[in-house]
């Protein structure tokens, strides 16, 4: 159980890197990065996305004003974070932890309203069920993000060998799926007829090959695009202070020159085929 009057947790804890089990971007040195005990935790040295918010990627306890909310939130983005549970969960995303942020303090607050504390072994069933018609109350909220939001107290309970405090001591919902809880209803299964194996054989034949044998040219390919498309913003970025005519000027040289050139070689000038 989290109270008000949490027990101090060993030093050990709170001096363990949040980032323990992550792959991070070079340059980063584990031992310097965000720890469990600490206010804020930033995750960005294991986003990979360059356009990632800094917002989306950082967690801020003190902005959760009761303190056995803000702990549990602490030990539940913990072990999403950090273990795998096969079939059910693997390690959350550091780029996702807003998100899971979000809804885990929805539910958690709720429980806190309702019991005046986050006692997971005083939740029981009525008290989801509340939870369950509480969110579909709301008239903008479709029944897909109700799903998500039933998905915190599932988690609860399967993470509940890695929370201590907070794990769910029962199966919620009758082991029905928050999905169903919340009347979502899934598209069915597609019905089109499998593919043939006469068709399917070349076809993955020829896939594995992108792999084994052209893998190469195609990162060439990728590499000297680049190198060209890096060129080409050079050239454009040099042209900007010029006027129009002198632009002009200087661009037809510049064709000039690649026609030559290509002459000199015996080359052809690469044009696009008709695709009619």
């Amino acid at each position: 159980m989290i109270s008000a009057a949490t027990a101090p947790r060993e030093q050990e804890l709170d001096l363990r890197p949040v980032l323990a089990s992550v792959p991070l971007r070079p340059g980063f040195d584990r031992d310097n990065l965000s720890r469990y005990g600490d206010a804020n935790w930033d995750l960005g040295p294991a986003v990979f996305r360059e356009n990632a918010r800094r917002c989306h990627v950082t967690v801020n306890f003190e902005s959760v004003e009761h303190i056995g909310v803000r702990e549990a939130l602490r030990e539940f983005l913990y072990a999403r974070l950090n273990v795998d549970l096969p079939g059910h969960r693997k390690r959350l995303p550091p780029g996702s932890v807003r998100q899971v942020f979000n809804r885990a303090r929805r539910f958690l607050e709720f429980i806190c309203d309702e019991l005046g504390d986050v006692d997971a072994h005083r939740v029981d069933q009525q008290i989801l069920d509340q939870y369950a018609r509480h969110l579909k109350s709301g008239r903008t909220r479709q029944p897909a993000m109700v799903a998500q939001l039933l998905e915190i107290p599932f988690d609860l309970r399967a993470y509940r060998d890695h929370l201590p405090s907070i794990g769910l001591p029962f199966e919620p919902c009758s082991e029905r799926s928050p999905a169903r809880v919340a009347g979502y209803r899934f598209v069915r299964e597609n019905l089109t007829p499998r593919i043939p194996e006469e068709i399917i054989t070349p076809l993955l034949s020829w896939s594995l090959r992108y792999v084994t044998m052209f893998a190469a040219d195609i990162f060439a390919a990728r590499e000297e695009i680049e190198r060209l498309e890096a060129h080409c913003s050079a050239l454009i970025k040099s042209d900007q202070g010029l006027g129009r005519k002198e632009r002009r000027i200087r661009q037809r040289k510049r064709l000039q020159d690649y026609l030559d050139r290509l002459h000199r070689e015996g080359r052809g000038v690469p044009i696009l085929g008709n695709r009619a």
